[in-house]
């Protein structure tokens, strides 16, 4: 890569914004939540609770107690436990390497709009709505993966691309060996990245590059393999449960439901996600008017079109849509990529347009509405999430981290039943019984069932010796076991992310009544003031609990 000049300033610009939003976003956060880092999601914890115990403990799993085939991106994990096994156990390592990933995501997407010679005024744009529209520090503050894979996602398209294309003879042997080299590490990064080999295979085949296409299904496949031979070898799935229970799967029982089950995803998304069917028809739209102005179908760009257009379609059917732009975000980066590529050969006369000397004003307000109109609903979804972002960090410190710091002062080594895995194993050394499914497989093979039920939650509390239950009840209506104990509610204010405001106590164990109540006294004064206390345990306390 070449080096930087100040005629880059459209780079230095959005990296300045990029750090500035994400400083000012984290000094919030922390006046919010006492001067802790807070993640904006508790999923965020579920990775560092694997790493800490993969680092440290040999094991592959939420728990140091057993393996459990959790994690939907083995590649974050697998960095966060080298970071750990490095430096120590430490909330901080998310954090960095988000910020990491996402300034190199806009250096990779500097560089391709500079290969394709996009004007400097376009590239800052193109920049401005990656940083604040996808936007890049909510995915910071999230804790996850997904910098990481929109930083792979992108490198794989442009490669492909320009490999397919043949516009760059100079590169074609060393472009080969990088997208086999990357392709491994997009399906390590999210198990979505099979999305991404199947399109790139099915163009290679296109293109006659059948020996090509089919080395590098074989590298993009190769981890999906491995990973689950090596988790149904524990008696887990091929795939991991957070994969299996959050699909859209196609219902093959009849003609009928095969449709319906595969065109209703789809719909639904959109409707969720509107902002992805503005971007997907802004890409078609882009790609057919590229190629009425003469740009062939095996153009570098207009492949780039082709391949984010059909790995869109292919999320959108199994995936989805999800808060904090969590699975979206590499697709809204992959699409304002196209686009800004692509505006000059769609809109050569932009340019003059804007000149004041030659702005013919009906014509540019109307282009102006029209542009507007079009990506409102990203910028809505985009600002929303930078807005909220904070409070979100707030919530999962005021809920989840509350819970990893209460069970780790009076259930250390106990089995705790829970639906929010992540900050209380993070926090906490404890025996899990995930009654949502991730780290718990007979729950995940009952839910794809249809067949979990309240004796299911009875036989395994009691299978695994459960003391105390913590539960938003709103998920579990009707299949609490009645012989489970309510002793005790926390609700958070202004809930944004967390599942339910209210989180409750329950004493499984029959003798636990009494000692849950004197913990849940005991620890009341540690919570945030604005955390309201509600249940049996707010009667007068006669001293202080035992762990």
């Amino acid at each position: 890569m070449r080096k930087m000049l100040p005629g880059d300033w459209p780079l230095y610009a959005s990296v300045f914004l990029l750090l500035l939003v994400v400083w000012l976003t984290l000094s919030v956060s922390l006046s919010q939540n006492q001067g802790h880092l807070a993640y904006a999601l508790d999923d965020a914890y579920i990775h560092m609770a694997m790493a800490r115990n993969f680092s440290q403990f040999g094991a592959w799993g939420v728990t140091r107690y057993g393996f459990t085939a959790t994690s939907s991106s083995l590649l974050w994990t697998l960095l966060l436990s080298l970071t750990y096994y490095l430096g120590g156990v430490n909330q901080f390592a998310p954090l960095v390497l988000n910020l990491a990933f996402a300034v190199l995501n806009l250096v990779v997407a500097y560089a391709i709009l500079s290969w394709y010679k996009v004007s400097a005024a376009v590239k800052f744009v193109a920049l401005l709505g990656i940083t604040l529209l996808v936007p890049l520090p909510t995915l910071i503050l999230s804790g996850m993966e997904q910098t990481l894979q929109t930083l792979l996602s992108m490198l794989t398209v442009f490669v492909a691309a320009r490999l397919i294309s043949r516009e760059s003879p100079g590169t074609a042997r060393r472009d080969a060996v990088l997208l086999l080299m990357l392709a491994p590490l997009v399906t390590l990064a999210r198990f979505e990245g099979m999305f991404l080999i199947v399109a790139v295979c099915g163009l290679l085949f296109l293109v006659k590059r059948w020996v090509y296409a089919l080395a590098f299904g074989v590298c993009g496949f190769l981890p999906v393999v491995v990973n689950g031979i090596i988790s149904v070898s524990h008696g887990w799935f091929w795939f991991p449960t957070s994969v299996l229970l959050k699909a859209s799967l196609p219902d093959f029982n009849s003609a009928e439901g095969l449709f319906l089950s595969l065109l209703n995803p789809i719909f639904l998304n959109f409707r969720l996600g509107l902002h992805m069917l503005v971007l997907l028809v802004s890409v078609l739209l882009f790609y057919i008017l590229a190629s009425g102005k003469g740009s062939g179908g095996t153009e570098s760009r207009q492949v780039i079109g082709a391949i984010v257009f059909l790995v869109s379609i292919a999320h959108l059917e199994f995936v989805g849509v999800s808060p904090l732009f969590r699975y979206d975000a590499y697709l809204c980066t992959l699409s304002i990529l196209f686009l800004a590529s692509q505006l000059a050969v769609v809109a050569p006369r932009l340019p003059s347009l804007l000149c004041l000397s030659t702005w013919t004003v009906p014509r540019n307000l109307a282009s102006g509405a029209l542009t507007l109109l079009l990506f409102f609903p990203l910028a809505m979804k985009g600002g929303g999430r930078l807005y909220f972002l904070p409070q979100c960090t707030t919530n999962v410190y005021e809920q989840q981290c509350q819970m990893g710091s209460f069970v780790r002062r009076y259930y250390q080594g106990s089995t705790v039943a829970l639906n929010d895995i992540g900050a209380v194993n993070y926090l906490a050394d404890i025996h899990c019984l995930d009654l949502w499914g991730l780290a718990n497989p007979e729950v995940a093979a009952a839910k794809q069932k249809h067949t979990y039920q309240l004796r299911d939650i009875e036989r395994l509390s009691r299978q695994t010796g459960t003391r105390i239950a913590i539960i938003y009840d709103v998920w579990f209506v009707g299949v609490v076991p009645p012989e489970w104990v309510r002793l005790g509610a926390w609700t958070i204010p202004d809930n944004v992310i967390d599942g339910s405001p209210t989180v409750s106590f329950y004493a499984v164990d029959p003798t636990e009544d009494e000692h849950l109540i004197e913990c849940l006294r005991d620890f009341s004064s540690q919570l945030p003031r604005d955390v309201i206390q509600s249940g049996p345990y707010m009667a007068p306390t006669n001293g202080p609990a035992q762990p």
